[in-house]
């Protein structure tokens, strides 16, 4: 055989070779998500998600949850319940993803969330990406009226926002990362009984708002930074800071700590702790245990 034509076929069967070892880019689309979390309030959520890899580039996820809230205001307890559907594309050096969620808890809050994704890796060590969100929601509740008498009252908020994200690891060990999102939002407050009327300013969302339900809450701004150390090859500790701007005043501020433990057999276990500060100025501590499957 011509010497030319045997060193073209085996760089060909090279290439293929090593193509052959390389993951496929959604190789880590395969995984079960498990979450609760709790705060001093008696505030709680859990979660169930999994995700599916679908051919060499594609993924598709679904999941369930629900939330226990107790309104600062008036006493009451909400519970809505959550299920989300998504999936997304993904490259070598990219991928890009889009979910929708709602959240019902009867006549008291119906919320539907589309959110996208676009991520690109520049570098192996740098990780940049956009986010686009986009919210229809409606709360009833009660607020307090002259003479002390509960006023029953619907709430609509709408609207859309954008944001960027990023990570960097700066050495094998240690990564850092960070994201800012801004939304805008028009919402509108009416009286639901018979002599209803335009009312200005009621935050009957914000009155339940805390780190265990943020996801509920019409964020004018969000701010995230936060670390990640590979202790090991089985640990990995993380800490972040989140600050988020409430679409009718005040903020709310976190502060959480977590641990990432390779328990074997594809298993991850994600315990951790927190306090955040509301937006009456209220503090409380809270507790979270995750666990993932991945195969």
């Amino acid at each position: 055989m011509n010497p030319l034509k045997l060193t073209l076929i085996t760089a060909l069967l090279l290439a293929g070779l090593a193509q052959a070892d390389e993951p496929a880019p959604n190789a880590d689309k395969r995984a079960l998500n498990l979450a609760v979390q709790r705060d001093g309030q008696r505030n709680q959520s859990a979660a169930a998600a999994v995700s599916l890899a679908v051919g060499e580039s594609a993924w598709v996820q679904a999941g369930v949850g629900q939330s226990r809230t107790r309104d600062a205001v008036s006493g009451t307890t909400y519970k809505p319940g959550q299920v989300s559907v998504g999936g997304g594309l993904a490259g070598k050096a990219w991928q890009a993803s889009l979910n929708a969620s709602q959240r019902r808890d009867g006549s008291a809050l119906r919320q539907n969330d589309v959110a996208a994704a676009l991520d690109w890796k520049p570098t192996d060590n740098v990780n940049v990406g956009i986010d686009a969100t986009h919210r229809k929601a409606r709360a009833r509740g009660t607020v307090a009226a002259s003479g002390g008498a509960a006023t029953p009252v619907e709430q609509r908020v709408r609207g859309s926002g954008v944001g960027v994200h990023a990570a960097v690891a700066v050495t094998p060990r240690f990564t850092v990362y960070g994201a800012t999102m801004r939304n805008h939002y028009t919402t509108t407050t009416t009286q639901t009984s018979s002599n209803g009327g335009l009312l200005a300013g009621v935050p009957l969302l914000q009155n339940r708002v805390s780190a265990i339900n943020r996801d509920e809450a019409a964020l004018d701004r969000s701010h995230q930074i936060g670390a990640t150390w590979r202790v090991s090859e089985r640990v990995a500790l993380n800490g972040e800071v989140m600050q988020d701007k409430l679409h009718d005043g005040g903020s709310l501020r976190s502060l959480q700590m977590k641990a990432a433990i390779a328990a074997g057999a594809g298993w991850t276990v994600t315990p951790g702790v927190g306090r955040s500060r509301g937006p009456h100025g209220e503090g409380t501590n809270y507790g979270l245990l995750g666990a993932s499957y991945a195969w």
